[in-house]
């Protein structure tokens, strides 16, 4: 047992031992990691890094963060506000589109609907045409308006100038679709081709088309190449031009003068010199014109289609107008009848209307009338003298009254006053004598203040002077003066010895 034991107390001195050595070796690798990684040379590092964190002024780095947040705050606001007016114009183009399509066009249709109705009355005038053959036309007419991006009020406007020209209905409404097709292929607005019409319908007047209106045609951006060429083409038709063999043209007719032109012409060259000639008349402009009305003809497949094509923005609100105003003007239509329903029931409300108003206003014409007669016209008037006669019985006592204590004024009296004002301001200047006396008074006055001023000066200065007397007679005679008797004594000494005294000022001691 006690060998067991003893091996086991060498074993742990043994153990002991090499526990000891192998912390030796631990402390040993760890502290040449410890030099290896320089970890004394990092602390002073990290601490050299705490130093200048606290010498650097990010006061800079503060004040610019505050300026990029003051600009984005701006931003913001410039932000917020652009967008709330981009959806304030947004809400106001929706309500603007709103009402484009759906108040708007019943106003319009109501008025395209009174405007078919005075054309109507104009053609069935011009041509004789009867209402059902008018009423066919228009609606090819608004057919055509609502298939295409023009207004159909520009073309009712318009047709009763072609049939008053002296154009056949059917000529007229194909002349009208001939120059908005025409205007479409050329490129013009709805505007250019209302004015063209109306041009045009100037030209049909006189038979032919002359220069002045020409320019309008021009100044609309219709003039184009391939109208031209297609007017001549229609001119060698009628037989006023004749087509040469190099391909220009001749003009057959004559001007005012009586003389025929001599140069060739083509869509190119002389063409606007040549319409003095008064070659292109009212049936060449018109056959031209159906020729692009036609959808069977290659020029009329082309403008036709040209006038069907939606390419802006705009033109697709002016169609969609169109439509539902034209839809609108057939509902007024139905409401209020045709031309000769509508003219039955307007004429009957009118005659009922009328004669309720000339009724009403017979009845109250023919009692006025009866008063009249029975003097309640005069008795008004008199009752209105009457009137204005109170009113002077209690103003005229009154005028009176003050008219004797203050009589009226008079020419002479006038008079008198502006000569007493004469007199009262002539004696207001004075006279030499006067102006001398006032002068010696006021330089006396100055004198005396004067003398006043140097007798203060002269005192001031001489207080200021004697001020040592001033001292000794007010802090040593007069006490002495005012003092017991028993006490005198002490004040004689202190007279005698003024000049001893250290709470003396300097000044004035004697």
């Amino acid at each position: 047992m006690s060998s067991t034991i003893d091996e086991r107390v060498v074993e742990m001195r043994f153990d002991n031992r090499q526990f000891e050595s192998n912390v030796q070796t631990s402390l040993s690798t760890l502290d040449k990691l410890k030099r290896s990684l320089n970890l004394d040379g990092a602390t002073k590092g990290l601490e050299g890094i705490s130093a200048a964190s606290k010498n650097c002024d990010m006061s800079g780095l503060s004040s610019a963060v505050q300026t990029v947040q003051a600009r984005f705050s701006a931003l913001e606001v410039m932000a917020v506000t652009a967008l709330a007016n981009i959806t304030n114009s947004v809400i106001n183009t929706g309500k603007q589109m709103l009402s484009s399509l759906t108040i708007e066009p019943i106003k319009d249709g109501f008025a395209e609907y009174e405007l078919k109705m005075g054309s109507i009355q104009t053609i069935m005038m011009s041509t004789g045409a009867s209402l059902q053959d008018v009423n066919k036309y228009l609606n090819e007419l608004n057919t055509y308006a609502d298939r295409t991006i023009y207004s159909f009020a520009d073309m009712t406007s318009n047709i009763g100038k072609f049939t008053n020209a002296g154009v056949k209905l059917e000529d007229a409404v194909m002349a009208i679709q001939g120059i908005s097709n025409e205007a479409a292929v050329s490129g013009a607005n709805a505007n250019e081709a209302s004015r063209a019409m109306y041009n045009f319908a100037q030209a049909l007047s006189a038979g032919y088309v002359k220069l002045i209106d020409w320019k309008s045609i021009e100044n609309a951006n219709m003039a184009t190449v391939e109208f031209k060429t297609q007017l001549l083409e229609a001119a060698v038709a009628a037989g006023t031009v004749e087509k040469t063999t190099d391909g220009m043209y001749r003009v057959l007719t004559e001007n005012n003068q009586g003389s025929t032109m001599d140069e060739a012409i083509d869509a190119t060259k002389n063409f606007n010199d040549s319409l003095q000639y008064q070659w292109m008349t009212t049936d060449v402009l018109v056959n031209t014109l159906r020729d692009y009305a036609d959808e069977t003809t290659d020029i009329g497949k082309k403008a036709f289609a040209a006038a069907q094509e939606v390419k802006t923005f705009t033109q697709l609100m002016d169609t969609l107008k169109e439509a539902v105003g034209s839809g609108w003007a057939m509902t007024w239509e139905i409401l209020f009848g045709d031309f000769n329903e509508a003219k039955a029931m307007w004429t009957d409300a009118s005659n009922y209307f009328g004669g309720m108003i000339d009724a009403m206003s017979d009845a109250r014409n023919s009692m006025l009338q009866g008063w009249k007669d029975l003097g309640g016209r005069t008795a008004v008037i008199d009752a209105i003298k009457n009137a204005f006669g109170a009113l002077v019985s209690v103003v005229k006592p009154v005028k009176d009254a003050f008219r004797e204590i203050f009589p009226p004024m008079t020419s002479q009296q006038l008079y008198n006053m502006t000569v007493a004002l004469k007199e009262f301001t002539s004696h207001l200047k004075l006279s030499d004598t006067a102006s001398a006396n006032l002068k010696k008074t006021f330089k006396g006055i100055f004198a005396v203040l004067d003398i006043g001023k140097q007798a203060f000066s002269a005192l001031f200065k001489g207080i200021v002077k004697h001020k040592r007397l001033l001292y000794f007679v007010t802090n040593m005679v007069l006490p002495l003066i005012t003092s017991p008797l028993s006490s005198r004594s002490c004040s004689v000494r202190a007279v005698l010895g003024l000049s001893t005294y250290s709470h003396v000022p300097p000044s004035v001691r004697i």
